[in-house]
């Protein structure tokens, strides 16, 4: 039976993640002629062809992209194991950031668990737009952030699909014959979509507020003072889906992703990151 080397293994997940040779080359610390050398053995182990070349990239087959779920599973389970035993010594602080939409979600479901198996780590937790926190995960000034994916140019891991609904406090009931209340976030592409997803429904609405953050659409939710579009899973227990309207964004969906500083290496950064990608692959195959 032959074996599968995680480092290799990483290095793929690298080249997948980066979106390029070279760029996993820097990622890794190796020469790009170590990683093309990596990905040839991890061929010949595998007896399948993981690239194929388009133009001038290297596009996963489909037996490439078979095997990276594979790498991501084992990794996790790799990192997890070698953290369980440097848990004693596992400390200092880390710069998380979080997407306004996903704050519920990370507090009540992930951070708990985190926080319980390395009770020395602190954690400093910012909440902000995805743009500004990819910009100040880049410049260093956080360790790591969950953010939205907006494009394919965002340097970002991409862990799951989040369908996106329209949600109203549960004590209130909105009828169809009248001009829907409604609440948007300012400058935010979501707001943008839901304004479209009503006038492409033929839905008369009326905007209630124009929210600075999520903060505040939040509230206006509850409050019952309006209805408004995001993410399932920033749905609070005062919310309920407004069912209607919600047909008309079945098909709506953003995309939630992990982005790291460049060059990471401290393991309490790591530890975080690993955690909230096995996270997000167990909530991937339960959603399966």
């Amino acid at each position: 039976m032959k074996n599968l080397d995680v480092d290799q293994l990483r290095t793929l997940v690298a080249i997948v993640d980066c979106g390029n040779f070279a760029s996993a080359a820097d990622s890794v610390h190796r020469t790009q002629s170590a990683v093309s050398m990596q990905m040839k053995k991890l061929e010949e182990i595998t007896e399948v062809k993981l690239f194929q070349k388009k133009g001038r990239r290297h596009i996963l087959t489909s037996h490439g992209m078979t095997l990276v779920s594979y790498a991501r599973q084992m990794l996790s389970l790799n990192d997890e194991a070698v953290a369980h035993f440097h848990n004693p010594e596992m400390n200092g602080v880390v710069k998380f950031g979080v997407c306004d939409d996903y704050v519920n979600l990370v507090f009540r479901r992930i951070l708990t668990g985190f926080t319980e198996r390395y009770p020395n780590l602190q954690l400093s937790v910012q909440s902000n737009s995805s743009q500004r926190l990819l910009k100040q995960v880049l410049d260093g000034r956080l360790d790591l952030a969950l953010i939205n994916i907006h494009d394919h140019s965002y340097p970002a891991k991409e862990l799951f699909t989040e369908k996106l609904i329209w949600a109203k406090a549960k004590h209130v009931s909105y009828c169809k014959e009248r001009p829907l209340s409604i609440a948007i976030e300012c400058d935010c592409r979501w707001g943008r979509l839901a304004l479209e997803l009503l006038d492409r429904a033929g839905v008369p609405y009326h905007v209630v507020l124009s929210a600075a953050d999520f903060h505040g659409l939040n509230a206006a939710i509850e409050s019952g003072m309006a209805a408004s579009l995001i993410a399932a899973c920033s749905i609070t227990d005062k919310m309920d889906t407004l069912d209607w309207l919600d047909q008309h964004s079945h098909e709506t969906s953003i995309v939630s992703g992990l982005t790291v500083k460049p060059g990471a290496s401290e393991p309490a950064v790591l530890a975080l990151s690993s955690y909230i990608s096995d996270w997000y692959i167990r909530r991937n195959q339960s959603a399966a």
